[in-house]
Parts: C-alpha cells; structure tokens; sequence
C-alpha cells in the first residue's frame, strides 16, 4: 500500500496524531520512548506506522529511523542525500558539551547501568569539561545553562532544576548515542588533544562571528 492509502484508513484521532508527530520530528529530531507519556505514545505509534512515516518524508529527503534496543526513533537524512539539512552546527563549547555527555552516558551503559535512568549533576558535568580545559571559560556566562536548554529541546537530556543549585539533576536520553556520529567523535577528541597539547588549554572557545563559521558540525 501507499502512504494516500494508508493515511485514508486511519481514524481522526489517528490522523491529528500524524501530523503532530510529524512537526516534532521536523522540530527536535528525536522521539524518546522514556522521556514521558506522550513521547511513548508517539515512539509506539510511530513503530507501528513505521512504513508510513519513512513513505511521508522521503519527499523532503530525509527517512525515519528506530532502534529498538534504545526505544529511540529519529529524522535522518536519506543515505544518498547531499542536503543534509537536518544537521545542526553547533559553536565548539557546545560540541565539546555534548561529547562529555557523549562519553559519560557511554561509561554509565558500560557500567550496567541500563535499568534506571541515567542521571548526573552538573558537578559530574563539569569535572568531565575538565579534561578538554574549558570548565572556567564557561562559568558565569550562563553558557553551560543556554547549551543544555539547547540540548534538552532535542530530547537529548532533561534538566531537573535550576543551573547552579546543587541539586539540579541532568537526566541522559540514549537518544544523545546518535547525536554524534563515532567517527565525527574521534576526529574531534583527536583534534581537541592536539590543541591542548599545543596550547594548555582551548583558548579559542569565544571566536568572532568570521571564526565561527569553522564550527564543528553536529
């Protein structure tokens, strides 16, 4: 069957249900079945209409993706398109956020940790920022806080609590397993060593606007 078929035999409520999913993927990307209610309504819906889904969007280029074992369902950019217009830039201090993410919710799953959620505070953050020598350029900035927020309208963590309380809690989607490539990863670790190296620290985390158009891409 084709999608004008398929879409013909849901229902009405069915149907409303399409279209939002439809805009959130186009907005944030990810749907993560764990994050709440209405997302595992949507991630089960949409493993239902997988078919449909792909189908609908390959229009515009892009497919739809599920894994299963992470219970994440994701927009991705067709195998054999050149737009790629689903990636995000992100400024260095955001890529470099998001790779400590990266690698603590991989020492987490590593570790066993699988049944519960993965939760760490911003301390845990921070002394993994420690590493890439940035953790004193971004405080007081209310930069770690504006990337977060950017990170949590993706459905890549969820922020419980106020930046800079103790007792603020960064909760880890798997969802941030497929926001960096592997091999986007290991060039941008190798590359930041090498700067660190060179340098003592990443003193180029503030570039002017020009600079910034040499951002690492997401």
């Amino acid at each position: 069957m084709g999608f004008v078929q398929d879409y013909d035999e849901l229902i009405m409520t069915e149907r409303g249900l399409f279209q939002k999913i439809c805009r959130v993927f186009l907005k944030q990307t990810f749907i993560v079945c764990d994050r709440n209610e209405e997302s595992r309504k949507m991630y089960f819906f949409v493993r239902k209409h997988h078919e449909m889904f792909s189908d609908y969007f390959q229009y515009m280029g892009f497919d739809i993706a599920i894994d299963l074992d992470n219970k994440v369902t994701m927009l991705k950019n067709q195998k054999n398109d050149g737009l790629q217009s689903n990636r995000m830039r992100f400024r260095k201090y955001e890529s470099i956020v998001l790779c400590c993410l990266w690698t603590i919710y991989v020492d987490q799953v590593r570790e066993g940790n699988l049944t519960r959620p993965i939760l760490i505070t911003v301390f845990d953050l921070r002394h993994a920022m420690e590493k890439y020598g940035v953790k004193e350029d971004m405080e007081g900035k209310g930069i770690l806080r504006d990337t977060l927020e950017l990170f949590s309208r993706y459905q890549l963590v969820d922020i419980n609590g106020e930046i800079g309380n103790p007792d603020c809690t960064i909760r880890l989607y798997s969802s941030l397993q497929f926001a960096l490539e592997l091999e986007e990863f290991k060039r941008f670790v190798t590359d930041a060593d090498k700067r660190m190296r060179e340098n003592g620290k990443m003193t180029d985390l503030f570039e002017d606007e020009e600079s910034m158009e040499e951002d690492d891409e997401s």
